[in-house]
């Protein structure tokens, strides 16, 4: 593809879709997000759940891309299910430590406000270009098979309708991305809850209890500050998404 022809995608402005479209693609995620929760009670993995794939990618890339900026290096990135992963790392300083285990939680509710705001300005094409160079990023970093072809799929699917697909594709796939990244982290954070009720965190290794370990911050107050992130990007996303 020629770089004109790239520029002219990227910077394409589509038209404010339809209220049903917005609807439909955020009830979808809301659907998600449930089938999420339900697994934690019932412990049966559904179809939908995979769709949190999504927010892992960008989680595991807020760990390396947040490490990176504060001085740190990566060694590789590893996604095991659709809801788990791991990012190997490696600290210049406690601040770069502390910030890059934040970032996990965080990352997928600002990025989906982050697409919300390109959304609102008609550019549905550029979140799908942002998440192309995302995924490119982290295939380089890939620690097995099974994470290159997570990665790679999440990467043609975006390249594909950026390239091909029309322009109510291209917003439909655009939507739906910016509702799964802020909603994704829900289930998550709620599993962390459910460790620690049931006796866990202090043996299990997650970013709540690492980060409780460097700050003396108890890890129910990180995730208690993660949820308040993602209801924050809630409540400013929602009226940029709603047409």
């Amino acid at each position: 593809m020629k770089r004109g022809k790239l520029d002219e995608i990227v910077n394409a402005t589509v038209p404010t879709p339809g209220w049903w479209l917005v609807a439909a693609t955020g009830l979808a995620a809301a659907a998600v997000a449930l089938a999420s929760l339900s697994m934690l009670v019932t412990g049966q993995r559904r179809l939908l759940t995979r769709l949190n794939v999504l927010g892992t990618f960008v989680h595991e890339g807020g760990h390396a891309l947040v490490n990176v900026l504060t001085g740190g290096g990566v060694y590789q990135v590893a996604i095991f299910t659709p809801d788990s992963g791991m990012t190997w790392i490696w600290f210049r300083s406690r601040f770069s430590s502390i910030a890059s285990s934040a970032a996990g939680y965080a990352m997928p509710p600002l990025a989906g406000l982050g697409a919300a705001v390109q959304l609102h300005r008609g550019h549905a094409a550029a979140v799908l270009a942002l998440t192309v160079v995302a995924a490119a990023l982290l295939l380089f970093l890939s620690a097995d098979l099974l994470t290159f072809a997570v990665v790679a799929g999440i990467g043609a699917v975006a390249f594909a309708a950026l390239a091909w697909a029309p322009a109510w594709l291209q917003t439909t796939i655009a939507y739906l991305e910016a509702w799964l990244l802020l909603t994704s982290e829900l289930a998550g954070l709620a599993n962390l809850v459910t460790i620690r009720l049931h006796g866990g965190g202090s043996e299990d290794s997650d970013d709540a209890t690492s980060l409780a370990t460097e700050t003396h911050i108890p890890g129910f107050v990180w995730i208690a500050g993660w949820l308040a992130l993602i209801i924050w990007a809630l409540y400013e996303a929602f009226p940029l998404l709603w047409p």
